[in-house]
């Protein structure tokens, strides 16, 4: 893919010096000397998140200076086609002047979109008299150049609102095996299908529209691709997905007559491999479990189980080549992120991470710890950040994320410390409306004392 976001390129675009001096003496043992030392020489990019009623409440102005001089954030996104009540988790707001809690409009944007982008499906913008008179892209975009940081737009897990394509346009739902929508953990809404050529040309219209039509660094999403069962979004993350191997078919999809009809562009027979595929879903998968064989093995002695996830890996690739193309027809520098938050086995997701990255220029490694008061969960995140490099190595730029919504600033700036070794090229902060202040700052001393500490003496 041209003009891929490297670590280099990277660099050279935030217009940073590269002439620094020596880290501090006591390290972690994470990362060879030789690591340190090249990383030092390359300034950390570090993103955070906003919603624009975060803006709206407490100044667009104000909510880049807390962000610049408490967690040194030189790079910022907000999130669009957002969902439920926020903050995430509960709780109330720590800081902002205006409202203790927000209930959003679902899937919403905070632009101006030009419709001329769009087919059948058409964006929704919000309708509360504070947010509608804004462009907040245009406003929020604007002001973070001046500053010099990069600026980015988030689209959130679902794009439009769930309920609402289930009704207007049934066949652009998962179906599973058994022919019933497929349900995700994203607040229990049904599934779009990657291969639904209406939502196709929206997600296309997407991308053009903000690509074409905004001076944006990074466009990121965390769509929800297909679904994960929920237990194990958690982080007792089983060494083996035997278990989603075994409930993929019943717990996820896509069966559809467009997954049908994609399926057999690419030579695979759909509707013959679902009949092999019903009985795997009605066998007892107990008694499988408790024979001890792994993910591996079953889908070895299951070929068509195999194809069928396979074949899902290329529908989520296909949609993520034709946006990526798309907004790069317009602006062909444009970053495009993918918020990688399965953390492990996401091929059971579709997302085939080795392929995948052939569509996207770089990863937000999502692996959510620090809200827990557990350092034991922090040394198990950056092995598994450690893995995450071993991946994306030199393919992609690379973020960490942090979770900067949690009650310890103790565990976060631990955290911010030693995340750095991993190999990550920054931070991804999420998100500031529910972050206390003190977190932001957690963040900043964690970063005096990493393998980037330079850059923020």
């Amino acid at each position: 893919m041209k003009n891929r976001i490297t670590r280099r390129s990277f660099v050279k675009k935030s217009g940073v010096a590269g002439s620094l001096t020596s880290l501090v003496s006591s390290m972690p043992a994470f990362g060879s000397a030789r690591e340190v030392k090249a990383a030092s020489a390359t300034p950390p990019e570090i993103s955070a998140s906003v919603f624009p009623w975060d803006l709206a409440d407490e100044g667009l102005e104000q909510v880049l200076d807390n962000l610049q001089e408490m967690a040194g954030a030189n790079s910022v996104y907000m999130c669009n086609l957002s969902q439920k009540t926020r903050p995430f988790r509960g709780g109330e707001y720590p800081h902002n002047p205006v409202r203790k809690t927000y209930t959003c409009e679902d899937c919403r944007v905070y632009w101006k979109p030009d419709m001329k982008y769009y087919g059948e499906i058409k964006p929704l913008r919000a309708e509360r008299e504070f947010l509608v008179k804004t462009d907040w892209v245009k406003e929020f975009t604007k002001a973070a150049h001046k500053r010099g940081i990069k600026a980015g737009v988030e689209l959130f897990h679902a794009w439009i609102e769930p309920s609402w394509l289930q009704k207007e346009y049934p066949d652009s739902i998962q179906v599973n095996v058994f022919g019933k929508p497929v349900i995700t953990h994203n607040y229990g809404n049904p599934a779009v299908c990657p291969n639904s050529p209406v939502f196709q040309e929206y997600a296309v219209g997407l991308y053009s529209d903000l690509a074409a039509n905004y001076d944006l660094d990074y466009i990121q999403t965390c769509l929800i691709p297909y679904v994960l069962p929920t237990k194990y979004l958690t982080q007792n993350l089983p060494p083996d997905p035997i278990e989603w191997a075994l409930v993929a078919p019943e717990k996820g999809g896509c069966f559809c007559k467009h997954c049908i009809a994609a399926a057999k562009k690419s030579g695979f027979d759909l509707e013959e491999a679902r009949k092999e595929l019903l009985i795997l879903a009605k066998q007892d998968k107990q008694a499988i479990l408790d024979s001890g064989i792994l993910a591996e093995e079953y889908l070895k002695q299951n070929p068509v189980l195999k194809r069928w996830l396979n074949f899902r890996c290329e529908s989520v690739n296909n949609l993520y080549r034709m946006t990526s193309t798309a907004a790069k027809s317009f602006k062909p520098d444009i970053d495009i992120r993918w918020n990688h938050y399965t953390r492990t086995h996401s091929y059971y997701s579709g997302v085939d991470l080795p392929s995948f990255m052939n569509h996207v220029d770089s990863i937000r490694a999502n692996a959510f710890v620090e809200h827990q008061d557990n350092l034991k969960l922090v040394y198990d995140k950056v092995k598994y950040l450690e893995n995450f490099e071993k991946v994306a190595g030199e393919r992609v730029h690379w973020l960490a994320a942090l979770d900067i919504r949690g009650k310890s600033p103790a565990i976060l700036e631990k955290s911010a410390e030693l995340s750095s070794y991993s190999g990550c090229d920054g931070y991804a902060l999420s998100h500031y409306g529910g972050a206390p202040f003190e977190n932001l700052k957690a963040v900043k001393r964690g970063m005096l004392k990493s393998k980037w500490a330079a850059h923020f003496k």
